[in-house]
């Protein structure tokens, strides 16, 4: 467990360029949070309580849709929190085994790999974390600017969206 322990040390970033959308679908942090009502959040039309709630949905999508992007060297990124402070901890765990599975890691030579080989492999997961991630943001992108209502008139609209 020591391998899922360093993964979760780990603070994803992402595309500066989706900073707006994950507050249009968030709860605004800092002093207000915590203090909105359910009914409030709905009449906001935001759907995560946290920012990183909404990365881990987008990597979820995708995962899902086995879609990534990866983000070019330059493009300016903001970063969330370690993963080992995401919430609930079940969900971040099968994102980090989704990714797992995604990477065609061999165990078996991870094992008897040197530190610095290990670093460099957890350092690639975290990089295809966040092209996952960044694949579901341009999912998300490009179905808002398809549909419109479908994020405003739609309570189910996150759910649809992984079924699609």
């Amino acid at each position: 467990m020591e391998l899922l322990k360093r993964i979760k040390d780990r603070s994803p970033e992402y595309d500066s360029q989706y900073y707006q959308m994950i507050l249009d679908f968030t709860i605004e942090q800092g002093g207000k949070a915590g203090t909105s009502t359910e009914e409030t959040r709905w009449k906001q039309g935001k759907y995560f309580s946290t920012r990183y709630e909404m990365y881990m949905y987008a990597a979820l999508l995708g995962l899902k849709k086995d879609y990534k992007i990866p983000i070019a060297y330059g493009t300016e990124k903001n970063k969330f929190i370690e993963m080992r402070s995401w919430q609930p901890q079940d969900i971040t765990e099968y994102i980090i085994m989704g990714v797992l599975t995604k990477s065609g890691i061999d165990f078996n030579e991870l094992e008897n790999m040197e530190e610095s080989k290990v670093e460099k492999q957890i350092t690639e997961l975290r990089g295809l974390l966040e092209e996952y991630a960044n694949g579901g943001f341009d999912i998300i992108r490009s179905k808002r600017e398809e549909d419109p209502s479908f994020f405003l008139h739609n309570d189910r609209c996150f759910i649809e969206l992984l079924d699609e």
